[in-house]
C-alpha cells in the first residue's frame, strides 16, 4: 500500500458527496476554478493579511469578533426566534435544528446570558442575530443593558437587515451600549439607488461605534459590488465583511436555474464533506479576491474582509479539538498529533507499506513518537519531526493526515478526515 492507495476511501467519500449533492439538482465545476494559492497572491499584491490558514483576508480595519470567531473562545451568538422580514433564498437558518419551532417561539436571551454568567462562562465578544432580531426590540436593547453590566469590556454586535432600524430603536441601542451593528445588504437593495437600507446606515454611523456590511459574493454581481464598495467608504461604514457565497441545501428550487455551479473542494474543506453545511459556490472566491484588489486599487478606507467557508470552519473545529489541547492524558494518548494553528486540525506525518516499515525503523531507534498500524501497514510521527525523517528516510513518500476529535457517548473519537501527499517528500 502506498499514499495513493490509501487516500482511495477518502476520494470515495468526496465522490459520494459530491453525487448526494447533485441530486439537488445543483453541479458541481469540473475541475477548481480558484486555487487556493490565489490567496496568497492577491494578500502579497495587496498588502492584505492572509491568515487562518489562508482563510480569512483583510485590509484596514477588522472587527474584534471575526477575530474571535476563528477559535470561537470566549465568545458566543444569541437569537430570539427565526422570525424575519426577508426571505433569502441563500438563507442557512432552515437549515438550524427546530427552525420550524422557533419561528413560533421565542427564547429569553437574557436569562440565557445570566445562566451563563451564573456557570462562570466569561465573554469577550457577544453577538445576537436571528432572524431578525429587532422584530424584539425591547429584548435586544434589555440583553445590550445585561451585557453591560455583567461583561463590560465585551464587544457587543446586532445582525440586521435595517428595515426596523428607526431613529428611536437606534437611540436606545447607542445608550444602551450597542459596540456594532452589522448591516446584511440584499441583492435588491444594491440594485436600487435610494434603498432604504442606505438611510439607516448613515444614521447608524452618526450614532454607533462602528458599522459594518456582512454580505455574500454571490457569483457575477461584480460590476455592482465594486461601486458599493465605494459607495460605503464614502458613508464613513467601518468595514464589510465578503462571505464565500454558499449552498445551504435548502431552496434548492430557488438555486436552480441561475447558473451556478458548486466549487470543487481543497484539502481544508475535507471538514464539509464529513459534517455537511453549505457548498461553496463556484466564482464566489474569485470575485471576493478581486474585490479585495479593487479596494486597494481605489485606496479604500473601509476595512474589507474575505472571510472564505473553510475560515467559518475553524471556529468549530477548534472546539472539536479543544479536548485536545486541555487533557494531558489525552495528548499523552496521541503524542503524533499537532494541532494546526491555521486551520485548527490535528496533524501528523504518514507513510505507508514498505516506507512505513523503514520509518518504523527510524522511529523506534530514535524514540519519535509513532502510531504504528500493522495492519496497513502504516506509520504516523509528528509532522515536526519530517525534517529528520526526510534525513534518514530520503526515499520515503510522506503524507500529511488531518484529524477532528468526535464525542462519542462522552469519550473522545479520533477521525482521520484526509490524507494528501507532502511535496518534496
Amino acid at each position: 500500500m502506498d499514499v495513493r492507495e490509501y487516500a482511495k476511501a477518502f476520494n470515495q467519500v468526496e465522490r459520494d458527496y459530491e453525487e448526494a449533492v447533485a441530486t439537488f439538482g445543483v453541479p458541481f465545476e469540473v475541475s477548481e476554478s480558484c486555487s487556493r494559492e490565489r490567496r496568497a497572491q492577491v494578500a502579497r499584491a495587496c498588502g492584505c493579511h492572509c491568515e487562518n490558514g489562508d482563510g480569512s483576508l483583510w485590509r484596514g480595519w477588522i472587527s474584534p469578533a471575526c477575530l474571535a470567531c476563528r477559535t470561537g473562545e470566549r465568545t458566543a451568538t444569541f437569537f430570539i426566534d427565526l422570525r424575519c422580514t426577508r426571505h433569502c433564498y441563500f438563507c442557512f437558518n432552515p437549515n438550524q435544528d427546530h427552525y420550524e419551532y422557533f419561528l413560533s417561539h421565542r427564547r429569553d436571551i437574557v436569562a440565557e446570558l445570566n445562566a451563563a454568567h451564573d456557570a462562570g462562562a466569561q465573554f469577550d465578544c457577544l453577538a445576537i442575530t436571528g432572524g431578525e432580531p429587532l422584530l424584539h426590540k425591547e429584548q435586544v436593547v434589555a440583553f445590550i443593558e445585561r451585557a453591560r453590566e455583567l461583561y463590560p469590556a465585551a464587544h457587543v454586535r446586532l445582525y440586521a437587515c435595517g428595515d426596523l432600524l428607526d431613529d428611536a430603536c437606534l437611540g436606545q441601542l447607542a445608550q444602551a451600549g450597542l459596540d456594532e451593528v452589522r448591516f446584511s445588504v440584499k441583492p435588491e437593495d444594491i440594485a436600487s439607488a435610494d434603498a432604504p437600507v442606505f438611510e439607516r446606515m448613515a444614521a447608524a454611523v452618526s450614532s454607533l461605534p462602528h458599522v459594518m456590511v456582512e454580505m455574500p459574493v454571490i457569483p457575477g454581481t461584480l460590476a455592482t459590488m465594486k461601486p458599493l464598495l465605494s459607495r460605503l467608504d464614502a458613508m464613513g461604514v467601518w468595514g464589510i465583511n465578503l462571505l464565500e457565497f454558499c449552498f445551504p441545501l435548502c431552496n434548492a428550487e430557488e438555486f436552480r436555474g441561475r447558473g451556478f455551479e458548486l466549487r470543487k473542494h481543497p484539502f481544508n474543506y475535507l471538514y464539509d464533506y464529513w459534517y455537511g453545511g453549505g457548498v461553496p459556490v463556484a466564482g464566489s472566491e474569485a470575485e471576493a479576491l478581486a474585490l479585495l484588489e479593487y479596494a486597494d486599487e481605489q485606496q479604500l478606507e473601509l476595512g474589507v474582509h474575505y472571510c472564505s467557508s473553510d475560515n467559518k470552519n475553524t471556529g468549530q473545529i477548534f472546539q472539536q479539538n479543544k479536548a485536545f489541547l486541555e487533557d494531558a492524558d489525552l495528548q499523552a494518548a496521541y503524542p503524533w498529533l499537532s494541532l494546526d494553528e491555521g486551520d485548527k486540525l490535528l496533524k501528523c506525518a504518514k507513510a505507508f507499506g514498505k516506507d512505513a516499515k523503514a520509518v518504523r525503523a527510524w522511529a523506534r531507534a530514535c524514540r519519535v513518537p509513532q502510531d504504528w498500524d500493522a495492519q496497513m501497514p502504516s506509520i504516523a510521527i509528528p509532522l515536526n519531526r519530517l525534517g529528520e525523517a526526510r534525513k534518514a528516510c530520503p526515499k520515503v513518500v510522506f503524507a500529511e493526515s488531518a484529524n477532528v476529535f468526535e464525542d462519542r457517548e462522552g469519550r473522545p473519537y479520533l477521525r482521520e478526515l484526509g490524507v494528501r501527499e507532502i511535496e518534496g517528500a
